[in-house]
């Protein structure tokens, strides 16, 4: 019995040097992309304030991952005086949600003509545009989430199936959309 225990040690001591060189061939999360079906959710989350705009009720916060993102505090949110950047909050926010996504080509033009006329809608409140790459989709909850910049990310609700099907995971998108969100910001206890 000690022998063979001592046989499957040697084995596993042998291969241990090639797991980590077999793992790196697995996809990682962000190369993942989930099958189609519906979806939406509150995320709950420990964030740290890393800018403050009263006056506009807007946000840039940080997740554990060290990428910032925007939110707009909801009129439900009333301690928004008391906070300031540097401060750990647990956050309760949606996703923002997209009007139109659209790929660019290689020369930096949007690829559809419906692209051009999305442009033109007016009316809408804290809409906002931008170019930035697509990291993660997920079909099934129709979210995609994408970075602009070296670490500022937008996680995003697509109702348009159809336009997020159209895009990849790397590819450069334009993205109008609505800011996300917050419904919640409440001191966190502790440094996460």
């Amino acid at each position: 019995m000690l022998k063979i225990q001592c046989g499957l040690l040697a084995a596993v001591l042998l291969l241990a040097p090639a797991l980590p060189a077999l793992a790196d061939d697995a996809p990682t999360p962000a190369r993942i992309r989930k099958p189609a079906g519906a979806g939406a959710e509150t995320i709950r989350s420990a964030v740290e304030v890393m800018a403050l705009d009263t006056r506009a009720r807007t946000l840039t916060l940080k997740r554990d991952d060290g990428n910032t993102f925007s939110v707009v505090a909801d009129p439900a949110v009333r301690n928004l005086a008391q906070i300031k950047p540097g401060d750990f909050m647990i956050a309760v926010y949606g996703r923002a949600r997209a009007l139109t996504i659209t790929k660019l080509t290689a020369n930096g033009e949007e690829s559809t003509p419906e692209a051009a006329a999305a442009k033109k809608q007016t009316g809408v409140q804290r809409k906002k545009r931008t170019t930035a790459d697509i990291v993660a989709i997920d079909d099934k909850k129709g979210f995609a989430t994408l970075k602009e910049g070296r670490d500022h990310v937008i996680d995003v609700l697509v109702a348009d199936r159809k336009a997020l099907a159209a895009v990849k995971i790397g590819d450069r998108v334009t993205l109008d959309y609505l800011d996300a969100v917050a419904v919640s910001l409440k001191p966190a206890r502790t440094r996460r």
